[in-house]
């Protein structure tokens, strides 16, 4: 590595041991507890004071290359909140560590849900050994090169009921029956 790069890695080291980890550690992840979204104002602004905040965006690419580029980087904070043991290690291991990217399958054709889950229309149902989801999704953020797709689907209700949405993990190999350009028809079974 360059001296530049040395010198950038180090600042992004002591910056993550001096700034972010004991406040990590005194609210257990936390971000609500700790502060919320005036931590992240106070964070951003050690940042750009220590020359790192730019780095990562000085090129569209930066945040790729950092993996922390939509939606990988909330996928790994849902799965963080949510998944199980055996869901931590099959999906956010590997993606927090940047060897696999994900997928965020919400927006459904209209009627169905934009950024509104109460509209989703795509179900999920529960069947021996896992789930079976039918729905059509597009607009899909990160389908390109994903290893799998964080989908979400109702479990109860209709669509325009509070409630029932949830989010099911699934690999793109066993999942998708049929593509139709940039839109997806599913019928997927999740383990």
């Amino acid at each position: 590595m360059s001296e530049d790069s040395n010198d950038l890695v180090d600042r992004t080291r002591r910056f993550i041991a001096d700034h972010v980890l004991g406040t990590d550690d005194e609210f257990d992840g936390d971000v609500n507890a700790s502060g919320g979204d005036g931590l992240r104002v106070k964070l951003q602004e050690a940042a750009r004071e220590a020359g790192i905040f730019e780095e990562a965006g000085y090129s569209l690419f930066g945040p790729m290359a950092l993996n922390i580029a939509a939606p990988d980087e909330g996928n790994v904070h849902l799965l963080d909140q949510v998944a199980s043991a055996a869901q931590r290690e099959r999906y956010l291991a590997p993606l927090a560590r940047g060897l696999v990217r994900s997928a965020f399958a919400m927006t459904e054709p209209a009627p169905g849900a934009g950024s509104d889950p109460s509209a989703l229309r795509t179900m999920a149902a529960r069947v021996s050994g896992g789930w079976v989801i039918n729905g059509r999704k597009h607009f899909i953020t990160g389908a390109d090169g994903a290893a799998f797709f964080i989908i979400f689907a109702r479990t109860s209700g209709f669509p325009g009921d509070s409630g029932g949405a949830t989010a099911k993990a699934s690999n793109w190999s066993a999942t998708w029956a049929r593509r139709t350009g940039p839109r997806l028809a599913a019928t997927a079974r999740w383990r």
